[in-house]
This record gives C-alpha cells, sequence and structure tokens, in this order.
C-alpha cells in the first residue's frame, strides 16, 4: 500500500492583521478556532532535522496527535508534498510522551502497521542510530479553518495560522492541503486572487518546524 501524502499549499502573510484581512476576504465566517500547542522530537545533535523529516506531537482542543513527516518536494509554485504518518492518541500517553516515558516514534509505528510507510521508517532510523529522541523544544499556533467552494466547483478548508515561535517571531500564514497534485494551478490562481482581494502581501513559506529552529538560534545569539 501506498504512504499518505500530504498535498499542501503554504504561504506567509505579511503586514499588520494579514490574517484577520484573509479571513475577512473569505467571508468571514470561521469554522473552527483552535489553539494548537506542538512539541517537536529530534536527537541531542538534530539528526532528523538534518534529512529533513520531523516528529510532532500536537495537542488542541483535548485530543492529541503523533506525526512524521518526511522530505518535502516541490509540486508547483508555493505548494509541496510530503509523506505524513499521523495517529490520535489518547492524551495519557502524550503525557508519557512529553515526560520522556514513552518513545514518540515506537508509540507512531505501532499504530502504523501499513508498510507504505516503511521507507520514511527506514529514513529515520538511518539518521538516529541508536540515539534517544527527545523533546527539542516547542510552539503555539491559532488555526482558523474557513470552509470555501470555488468557482469550479471545488470545495476546501482554508486554513490560516497565527504561529508564536521562541525568541518572539510571530508568523501569520495560510495553509490549505490539496487532494492531489493536479489541483494546485487552479488552487494557487484562486489565492492570487484572495491575496489581492484583501490587500495583504503573500511570499513563499518554508516548514514551520525550519521556522522553529531559526526563531531558536536567533533568540539564544
Amino acid at each position: 500500500m501506498s504512504a499518505r501524502r500530504e498535498i499542501e499549499l503554504k504561504r506567509l502573510l505579511v503586514g499588520k492583521d494579514a490574517g484577520d484581512k484573509i479571513v475577512a476576504a473569505l467571508g468571514g465566517r470561521v469554522a473552527r478556532d483552535t489553539i494548537q500547542l506542538n512539541y517537536l522530537f529530534d536527537t541531542a545533535g538534530h539528526a532528523l532535522r538534518r534529512v529533513r523529516c520531523s516528529l510532532r506531537l500536537r495537542k488542541a482542543g483535548g485530543a492529541a496527535f503523533l506525526t512524521a513527516k518526511g522530505p518535502p518536494r516541490g509540486v508547483a509554485r508555493s505548494t509541496g508534498s510530503k509523506v505524513e504518518a499521523e495517529v490520535e492518541i489518547d492524551p495519557r500517553l502524550a503525557g508519557r510522551i512529553l515526560a520522556g516515558q514513552v518513545d514518540p516514534l515506537v508509540a507512531l509505528r505501532r499504530r502504523l502497521p501499513d508498510p507504505g510507510y516503511h521507507p520514511l521508517w527506514r529514513a529515520i532510523d538511518r539518521a538516529r542510530g541508536t540515539r534517544a529522541l527527545r523533546e527539542s523544544g516547542h510552539y503555539e499556533n491559532r488555526r482558523r479553518t474557513v470552509r470555501v467552494r470555488l468557482p469550479s466547483g471545488r470545495r476546501l478548508a482554508v486554513e490560516i495560522d497565527r504561529t508564536w515561535f521562541p525568541g518572539g517571531r510571530v508568523d501569520d500564514e495560510i495553509e490549505i492541503e490539496l487532494p492531489s497534485e493536479d489541483a494546485a494551478p487552479e488552487v494557487e490562481r484562486w489565492l492570487d486572487d484572495v491575496v489581492r482581494k484583501a490587500a495583504v502581501r503573500a511570499k513563499r513559506s518554508s516548514p514551520k518546524v525550519a521556522r522553529f529552529y531559526a526563531s531558536r538560534s536567533r533568540g539564544r545569539r
């Protein structure tokens, strides 16, 4: 079987209240407004980061999710694709992982026996070796979800994020998960129109994990 691939359009928003302006341009009807706490795991020497993989525990609204992602590859101007392995876990297990009592990768793999994920596990295992995984830090994210219908009839969930990183960095960002790579050109053109309507600027984004580490490094100088 094939592993799940996350196909996602991401753009950073530039300017005061840019996220609020995008919400207004989309009609202002927020279907979901959630605070997420994201805890990142890696070896002491950041072996996963070096091979562009990531391992995350997310807590949101009383639920908890374990997620591993492989290296991204470009699909379109602002759209990328990567293998994503994700499961919901019991909040008590999440607490044990954060306390260092359970290896997060072991917990994830036990719940995803699908052989399609074996290449991702091998990539992480090669990078990690025998070294322990530990929490590298965390960041907070407010996610507002607006459901839209494009002129073509395609339905999408548009996520407008505000993320607080270490060192005082705060980003506003749009994320849209796409059903297929073929949808990228249409959705990117539609988003260009939304950004113009909102009178904000948008630019190419990068993974939140990368911005987390960059912000933490600057904060320690």
